[in-house]
């Protein structure tokens, strides 16, 4: 059995990272701010409150969707790979 990372499981596990990590400074940034800005505009659209628990989902629904969006785009430019 191969015990080496194959490149999809590396690319999941770091974009697993970076979607906590966004949640967990999400949090930070939403408890933290919320007495100078009490709510904030998503692409100038939705205002939401400013809440740690707010910030914090929006911090890892972006970065699951930017992070998507690169996996989607290393798989698409895989499939002209020759080597």
């Amino acid at each position: 059995m191969n015990d080496e990372p194959t490149g999809r499981r590396v690319l999941l596990t770091v974009a697993g990272v970076v979607v906590v990590l966004a949640g967990i400074i999400g949090f930070f940034v939403g408890s933290n701010s919320a007495e100078s800005s009490p709510t904030f505009e998503v692409f100038g659209t939705l205002a939401l409150p400013t809440s740690p628990a707010s910030v914090a989902l929006y911090g890892m629904v972006l970065a699951g969707v930017v992070m998507g969006g690169l996996f989607a785009a290393v798989q698409f430019a895989s499939r002209y790979d020759d080597v």
